[in-house]
């Protein structure tokens, strides 16, 4: 160990690099690089973390939808649908007949509002020994008779429903506000969302929006044609009404708002808001086949109910704050700083090059 002390000056082994700090006195350069850092600064504390709030941890909004049907609160006039004599050429026109909210099919998330109702009677010579009715061929009774179910439109959708973040342990515990967004076409055929109505504020248990304002929110028309796609023959040709049709019925979270974040800042509070944004799926063939047994297991009728399927489907964004987020930004901020005085030296090196080298009088670097 003497020995290679003795043949070595330990302040050279040990000696480290340092970073040499020197002053540009140019006004031009020095302009440049303080306008670069105000740039930079803006960018990463205003727009970056201020703004977009990229010091949030964001994850997939969840959560749990339920549909219900309300009956309508009056009766509207006979409407032109309804007709004791049946035609199906457009406008279709079949007898009609009530519903009520249990007529209204419901399942985990989604709601089928029937539209178009077909029974048709049958009999058989099934008896209790030959459930199965292998041996029998039906006979047909009466049918199939065909009618349209009165004032669909008028009828209520009631929609409860609660989101959650279970990986960022984000659910509601503040107001939660919210709207039906309205679909129009635009001039190149993209879809755009615009506000169509305030629905639901502060901590009402649900909200309660007619179907009307829902066929509304898609621009949709029950008595337009259904089945254009399928057949040009005009004595072929069926209303929406008659057909049905899917509706994907989106509940869209979101509580990274800017404006929203920091108002919840300001008051201690944890709102959040969401957008109902119903689709229509046009070119899907959908309805419910039933049996009804008036007397079992050889006298029924078959029933089919064709309508609205409303199909609920959570999406959106929640976001929740994280430290070690906000501590990514700063170091990236920090990072980025250090662009200006490399973007300041690369330009100082060309100007210097420009004039052969030589250090203009007004630019003097001092150690």
């Amino acid at each position: 160990m003497g020995g290679f002390f003795s043949r070595h000056d330990p302040d050279d082994v040990f000696a480290y690099n340092t970073i040499k700090l020197i002053t540009i006195r140019d006004r031009y350069l020095g302009i440049l690089h303080h306008l670069c850092q105000l740039i930079i600064f803006g960018y990463i504390f205003v727009i970056v973390i201020f703004v977009n709030l990229n010091f949030l941890d964001k994850q997939q909004a969840y959560g749990a939808v339920k549909l219900s049907l309300q009956d309508p609160v009056s009766v509207s006039p006979t409407p032109d649908y309804c007709s004791p004599a049946p035609s199906h050429t457009l406008p279709q026109k079949l007898p009609c007949i009530f519903n009520d909210r249990e007529k209204g099919i419901q399942g985990q998330g989604n709601l089928f509002l029937t539209t178009h109702l077909t029974m048709t009677e049958y009999r058989t010579n099934c008896t209790s020994t030959d459930l199965l009715c292998e041996t029998s061929t039906p006979t047909l009774v009466s049918g199939p008779n065909e009618y349209f179910l009165q004032d669909v439109e008028n009828h209520k959708v009631v929609i409860d429903h609660s989101p959650i973040s279970a990986d960022l342990s984000v659910s509601l515990t503040g107001n939660l506000a919210g709207d039906l967004q309205h679909q129009t076409k635009g001039n190149l055929g993209e879809m755009i969302w615009g506000t169509y109505n305030n629905i639901r504020f502060n901590s009402l248990a649900a909200d309660v929006i007619s179907v009307k304002d829902i066929l509304g929110a898609m621009d949709m028309n029950l008595e337009g044609v259904a089945n254009s796609y399928l057949t040009s023959n005009q004595s072929e040709l069926v209303s929406y009404r008659y057909y049905g049709f899917i509706s994907l019925f989106m509940v869209n979270y979101d509580n990274t708002d800017f404006s929203l974040y920091w108002k919840n800042v300001r008051s201690r509070t944890e709102d959040m808001t969401y957008q109902y944004r119903p689709y229509a799926l046009l070119k899907v063939d959908d309805f419910i086949d039933d049996v009804v047994y008036l007397e079992y297991p050889s006298h029924y009728i078959k029933v089919q109910r064709r309508g609205i399927r409303m199909q609920a489907q959570v999406t959106g964004t929640l976001g929740s704050f994280k430290f070690q987020t906000l501590l990514i930004q700063l170091t990236t901020a920090l990072a980025l700083m250090r662009v200006a005085t490399v973007m300041v030296c690369s330009i100082m090196m060309v100007y210097m090059c420009s004039i052969h080298s030589n250090i203009p009088p007004h630019l003097h670097l001092i150690g």
